[in-house]
Formats: C-alpha cells, structure tokens, sequence
C-alpha cells in the first residue's frame, strides 16, 4: 500500500477546508488542520457535521506569525499544503483592510517561503478569487485577462496570486492558485448572502420571522457548489507543472434569481414589486413582502461580473461541474430545514 501523504490545510474550519479535508480522507490521506486559536465545538461544526473531525489532526497556525507557520509546517512535515485562511468575506475587507492584507497577502507569502526552503518538495496549493479581476475588461474572464481589484479583498487575493507565479519562475516553488469564482454550501458562513437567503427563507417558511432585507439584487454573481470545486483543488496539486485556474460554472444568475431559486425549493410564490431600493418580494399567499432592500447592504463598490472561462481547468484537469445551481439552493434549503425545524 502506498504511503499516505500528509496534508496540511490552513483555514480547515471554513467551509472550503472542511470539503478538501473531507475529500482528502477520503483518500487516505493523513489530515493536519492548521488553526488559530482553540478548537471547540462552535468553530468546528462543519467538520461535526462532515462527521470528520476525530480523524484530523490539529496543530496551532496563524497567518500573522512566521514562527507559528514555520513550527506548523516543521513539526507536521506536509507533502501537500491547502492554503484556505484569510479573510473570506469580500464585505468584512472593507471594515478591515489591514488585518485582510496581512494575513491573506504576507501570510500567504510566508507558507511559500517555508515551502520553498524546506527541503521536501512541498507542494501549494492557494486559494485567488475571481474578485481580482475588478471591472470588466473583456467579454469572459479567465487566466490570461487583466487583473484590476478594487476592494481591499480582492487586491489582497492579487498579491498573493502574482507572488505565487514569483515563487514559481524565481524558486520553482511547485504553487498553483485557483482562481475561485462564489462557491456555496450549506456549510456557508451565515454573513454570505446566498446562506443568509436560504436561512431566512425557511424561518419565514416556518414562521419564525415574517421578512428579511437584502442589498443589490440586481447583482449578478457566477455560484457553484464548493464540492466541485475541491476535486478540481485536488487535482491541481497533481499536476507535474504549477499553474493558475479559473474555477466557476460560467453561468450568471442574479441575487433576485437565487431568492426564487430558493423560495421554489421551500414552496413559497414570490412575486416582485417596485424597483431599486423600493422592490419588495411578496408572498402571494399571504400578501406579505418578506423581501425588502436595504441599502446599507450594498458594498462600497461592487462591479460587474462578467462569464467566466473554465475551459482551461476542463481541458488540463478534466474537471466538469457536477452540480446544478438548483440542486445546490435545493441541499442548502434542505439543510435549513433540518436545522430550524422543531425535533
């Protein structure tokens, strides 16, 4: 039997570090989680509810300090490195820029160098964001497009994402990053629009409240489940050369769409009315409006959102999306449900 390699997966508490590490057992593989601070039964409930957290091992990381990447990485010898931490809200960058930076810009860097000077051919894998695009510049944007953000999040994911392609021409740092349009789950923070819209729904659905506010619905975002993407996340760090990879489903839907997705999957007749910051969403059968826009909601700055090109992740991964927008909105609601309803 070979070997199992050893993983090490920073942010392993998010939702995208749980499904790697879930997929990486799975495997066979040994799972090192790399977190800051305490573990508890609050911070790992989605490894809880993967029913994987007594297989993982825990070890302290924090982005913030070279000494405590540097101990993780020495004392648990990984092959492959998962780097996931970082601020992952691209709304909370705007409340802390700095905090935002450090970590997910210089912490990155520093899982890179330590890679780099090990010794053992680690390989990296690291986490970019289809938010370091900025405004539109083309009609689909995929590897080669230009790069132009302008949140604190999204230039943040850039500076990792060129020293990443540095590490790789200066070193030849085995780094691949993946350029992540919005993946959802059931195991979205609740401070995600799409989690917040399919958890109000149901407490409305079941009575627990009578509405909710949302910003822009009018935004249009390309959302896949975060499941697909890890298999593709996998493969990259199997490749025999680094590179870059758009991941997404290069389909658009809006948030207006996504809450109807979501009302059907709950069997609730939603019906539009007003425009802009007046647009209510009224229940039909009742009369009520139990969505309404608030806009204190909307980001300081919030472009467009072009296609996005996949066909380079299809053609040298062979990856294909496995699930449609609607059975995703259909998992979340139903974990919802499971959730909020009386036992």
């Amino acid at each position: 039997m070979k070997t199992p390699r050893t993983v090490l997966i920073t942010g392993i508490l998010g939702q995208d570090g749980s499904y790697l590490a879930d997929h990486a057992l799975r495997l066979g593989q040994r799972v090192v989680g790399g977190i800051r601070g305490e573990l508890s039964a609050e911070r790992s409930w989605r490894l809880d509810h993967l029913g994987i957290t007594r297989h993982i091992e825990f070890v302290p990381l924090d982005l913030l300090n070279a000494a405590s990447i540097d101990h993780a990485i020495e004392s648990t010898r990984p092959d492959l490195i998962f780097n996931f931490a970082a601020q992952s809200s691209v709304g909370d960058s705007f409340n802390t820029p700095i905090a935002t930076a450090e970590a997910g810009g210089i912490g990155a860097v520093r899982i890179f160098e330590k890679a780099r000077t090990s010794g053992n051919k680690i390989r990296v894998f690291q986490a970019s964001s289809s938010e370091i695009f900025g405004d539109i510049t083309d009609s689909q944007h995929s590897e080669e497009s230009f790069f132009n953000p302008k949140t604190p999040y999204g230039a943040t994911k850039l500076f990792a994402h060129i020293m990443a392609e540095a590490y790789r021409a200066s070193y030849g740092t085995h780094v691949s990053t993946g350029i992540l349009f919005n993946h959802e789950s059931p195991l979205r923070g609740i401070n995600f629009v799409t989690r917040k819209i399919t958890n109000s729904l149901t407490k409305v659905k079941l009575g627990l409240i009578e509405g909710f506010s949302l910003g822009n619905l009018d935004a249009r975002r390309d959302w896949s489940h975060a499941k697909d993407f890890v298999t593709a996340i996998w493969d990259m760090l199997a490749l025999d050369t680094p590179d870059n990879f758009v991941l997404a489903s290069g389909k658009l839907t809006s948030v207006r769409e996504f809450v109807d997705l979501a009302a059907q999957a709950l069997d609730i007749e939603l019906s539009w009315e007003g425009s802009g910051q007046h647009e209510r969403g009224i229940d039909r059968r009742t009369g009520r409006a139990v969505v309404t826009v608030n806009p204190e909601f909307y980001r300081p700055y919030d472009p467009a959102q072009p296609l996005a090109d996949i066909r380079k992740a299809q053609r040298v991964l062979g990856w294909q999306p496995q699930h449609s927008l609607q059975s995703l909105v259909d998992e979340m609601v139903q974990f919802e449900l499971k959730q909020l309803s009386p036992q």
